[in-house]
């Protein structure tokens, strides 16, 4: 799996969403999942709309749901990770040290104190996570107060605070 490969994610009753790999970062996988359903056989020609389509979920995640084939890679398309990546806060060496850290982990500053309370530790979600979200926005079960943190938009982009 690479920087750009299109997937699809089967539903369970007939239909597939579709999400994106943005950036791999060490064994982990930023995805975003678009607010695109489909009949599952469709997926593979609709591509190019479910990517037009608003990003509804993302994060970090692991290839779970990938290595058994259950999340199908389509295709690769170009996506641009400034829109996307997130930054995060660390602390090194006790907890007045708090820094903010782009996605990638190579650049990092001091925090200030709205960064402290704003940007969010690395966290990494289960690939079912993602995909129960997605069944859960188109009403195939309940919604969690966890799917809330896999909100695009929720997070400060990397891009906004670093150069990259």
């Amino acid at each position: 799996m690479k920087d750009g490969d299109v997937f699809k994610i089967p539903l369970g009753d007939g239909r597939a969403a579709v999400g994106q790999i943005v950036s791999e970062h060490l064994s982990e996988y930023y995805v975003v999942i678009f607010d695109f359903v489909a009949p599952e056989e469709e997926v593979p020609s609709r591509v190019t709309e479910a990517l037009e389509s608003e990003p509804l979920f993302s994060g970090l995640s692991l290839d779970a749901l990938f290595r058994p084939g259950r999340w199908q890679v389509l295709e690769n398309r170009p996506v641009d990770g400034r829109n996307f990546l997130p930054a995060y806060r660390i602390v090194i060496g006790g907890p007045g040290n708090v820094m903010a850290e782009n996605f990638r982990a190579t650049r990092r500053r001091p925090a200030t104190d709205l960064e402290k309370e704003i940007l969010p530790y690395r966290d990494t979600f289960s690939a079912a996570i993602f995909e129960r979200a997605m069944r859960a926005h188109v009403g195939l079960e309940p919604w969690r107060d966890v799917f809330d943190e896999l909100r695009v938009g929720r997070h400060v982009k990397s891009a906004d605070l670093f150069d990259d």
